[in-house]
């Protein structure tokens, strides 16, 4: 019969029943084993160690002069009291056009989740999840990647994070439930 090791956490002495592999980016990989509670804390506390997403650089507002009449492009300050502007070189026209730029970016996100069974039997063998996943904590996207394989009684969890930080936690799934 094998031995179950313990926990790898300091002070637990629970049955080490998750495998946790971390790799930091430039770092050595770690390699954990620790129990179900000890999964989450240690996936908690490597995550909360990167850098927050930076936010997106936001556009200028942009604001083109042209002639009111002739629409040449001209080269004064958009707020240039009307009083004090001078004749489009081209017409002699002191009406003007403001042309204002706003720039705004869009992205999308998305994840696929599946679950499959054996036709005319209840309940399902296998849950997957793929995809894009928000991180409140680091305020950011990443990719997660989770199965539960009831067949073959496994659970796998896979995260690649913003800075390029990759954790997957495999573990049986009889010891991932419940806790």
């Amino acid at each position: 019969m094998a031995v179950t090791p313990t926990c790898d956490w300091a002070g637990c002495a629970d049955a080490g029943t998750h495998t946790v592999t971390i790799d930091f980016p430039g770092e050595p990989q770690e390699v954990w084993n620790v129990c179900r509670s000890h999964d989450r804390e240690l996936k908690t506390q490597a995550v909360a160690s990167r850098p927050k997403t930076e936010p997106p650089k936001e556009e200028p507002i942009t604001i083109e002069v042209f002639c009111g009449e002739c629409q040449r492009p001209l080269d004064e300050a958009s707020d240039l009291p009307s009083e004090q502007r001078l004749p489009c070189p081209a017409c002699g026209s002191v009406r003007r056009l403001h042309k204002v730029g706003i720039h705004e970016t869009v992205t999308m996100h998305e994840s696929v989740r599946a679950r499959s069974k054996r036709p005319g039997k209840g309940g399902w063998l296998q849950d997957m999840r793929t995809g894009d996943d928000y991180s409140r904590m680091l305020e950011g996207w990443g990719q997660l990647e989770r199965s539960v394989d009831r067949e073959q009684g496994r659970y796998r969890e896979f995260i690649e994070l913003p800075d390029g930080t990759r954790i997957e936690s495999v573990a049986r799934l009889s010891d991932h439930q419940g806790g």
